[in-house]
C-alpha cells in the first residue's frame, strides 16, 4: 500500500476512536469517519497477537488485502484493529471479513 494512504498522526487515530462510528466481528474492527480526501488508513494489532513478527505479518496480510480496493474507499478515513482470534484464519477468510466489512461501511454511508 503506498504511503500517500497511511494515517500517522496519534491526533487523527484518536479521534477516529472518539468518533466511535465503527463496523466489526470478533476478527476485526474497523472506525472510520467520511472526509474529502485521499483514503487514509491506519492499522492496529495488540500485543497480544504475539510477537512483534507475527503482529507485522497480520498488517501486511490486511494491507495487501486492501491494496485493491483502496479507490473505492475515496473520502474515509479507517482505523483497522486486528483482534487476536483473527490469527485462526486463513488468508481467504481474512479477505472475506475484511471485504464485508468495508462492504457494510459503505452501505451505511450511501
Amino acid at each position: 500500500m503506498n504511503r500517500k494512504y497511511s494515517l500517522r498522526k496519534n491526533k487523527e487515530i484518536e479521534q477516529l476512536v472518539r468518533y466511535r462510528i465503527s463496523v466489526g466481528n470478533k476478527y476485526y474492527a474497523i472506525y472510520y469517519h467520511v472526509y474529502n480526501g485521499e483514503p487514509q488508513i491506519a492499522f492496529s494489532v495488540s500485543k497480544k497477537n504475539g510477537n512483534a513478527v507475527e503482529r507485522n505479518y497480520q498488517k501486511r496480510v490486511v494491507k495487501e488485502i486492501l491494496r485493491p480496493v483502496i479507490k473505492d474507499l475515496y473520502g474515509y478515513k479507517l482505523l483497522v484493529v486486528v483482534k487476536p482470534l483473527s490469527k485462526e484464519l486463513s488468508f481467504d477468510d481474512k479477505k472475506n471479513n475484511i471485504l464485508y466489512l468495508i462492504s457494510k461501511i459503505r452501505k451505511e454511508i450511501v
